[in-house]
This record gives C-alpha cells, structure tokens and sequence, in this order.
C-alpha cells in the first residue's frame, strides 16, 4: 500500500520509518479495505519519497510504501478456532482476529440443546463448550459493513458449518499430540 504521512519537525532526527509505521498502523489497523481484507497491522515502510513543505504547516509531508498484515476468510476454507460464546442457537468461535458462527443446525447430525453454556447432542452425547477447539468450513462471507464498527458489531460475518465430515471438536488422544476430531 502507499500513502502520505506527515512528520513534525522535532521528530526529524527520529527513525521516519519507524515514525511513520506508527502513524498508518493508527490510520488503517481495523480497516476494512475492499481487495484487501480487514487489515491487522502495517508490518514494515518499504519505501520513502522525498518530504515536501506547505506554506502554513510546520509539517514534512512524505509519500511512503508499506507493507500490510490482512486477513479475509474464503468460502469453503477450512478453519480451526476456539468457541468464545454459546448463545440458544449456536456459537462464536474465533477464527484468528474475527469471530465466525455457526447456528445449532450446522453442529452436526444431531439434535443440540443449550443448557447452562453448553450445547450438547442428545444422541452422541457431544459437548461444546467455551474454550473447545473447532474445526468448521466457512459457508457465507457477508459484504463488509462499515457502518457496523460503529454499532459495535462486526464489519464482516461470517456463518461457518460442522456437518461434513472432518469438522467438529478437536480432542487430543491421551499422551499424544494429535488432534482428532470428535465425531458429531
């Protein structure tokens, strides 16, 4: 990406790639941008212009490069993340810096019941609870909605599912490291 940064004058024998990292992490970090994705951090500035002066500013204005962090999840990825919150009809999980939910249809083949903060099936006698570790295929990605930061919700939902084979809770077998999914 590129933009123009400012640097003040008592700033001008600091580190400019540093000073102006700074200034577009403030800028864009939580940004949704259309190509891009949600942007989590301005990683390192690559390149620097020359610095130009307006009369009536103290300020160098300096075109910069730099490069981003992103992320924007694809329909049909598969991802593994940790249940945040069980609600009555489903639950959050977080996928890396979003969270994605999946609705109490999608939990798998099985009828799930919400009690005391668990969603639990009443055949297989599966248990989903807050810290569990899913696996779950992304299903929709809604356009981003940037008036919705300001309502404090998301700027992008995304629904996920666990009714194919592969997805659903994650257990470690005892002594070993692998993970396995818990049938659902």
């Amino acid at each position: 990406m590129s933009d123009i940064g400012y640097v003040r004058p008592l700033d001008l024998k600091g580190n400019l790639k540093e000073i102006l990292r700074r200034q577009f992490s403030g800028k864009y970090v939580g940004k949704y941008i259309e190509d891009l994705g949600l942007i989590l951090d301005v990683l390192e500035i690559t390149e620097v212009g020359l610095g130009k002066s307006f009369i009536g500013s103290p300020h160098i204005y300096l075109k910069a490069s730099f490069k981003v962090l992103t992320y924007m999840p694809i329909r049909d990825e598969i991802v593994e993340g940790e249940v945040e919150n069980i609600v009555d009809y489903g639950m959050f999980v977080s996928i890396g810096p979003i969270n994605g939910f999946v609705h109490i249809s999608q939990l798998g083949n099985d009828v799930f019941i919400h009690r005391g903060g668990v969603l639990q099936g009443k055949k297989k006698k599966v248990r989903f609870s807050i810290g569990d570790v899913v696996r779950a295929r992304v299903t929709a990605v809604s356009r981003p909605n940037l008036a919705a930061a300001l309502r404090g919700e998301p700027i992008v939902r995304v629904s996920l599912t666990m009714r194919q084979p592969g997805l659903g809770k994650l257990v470690e077998e005892e002594g070993e490291k692998v993970a396995k999914v818990q049938s659902v």
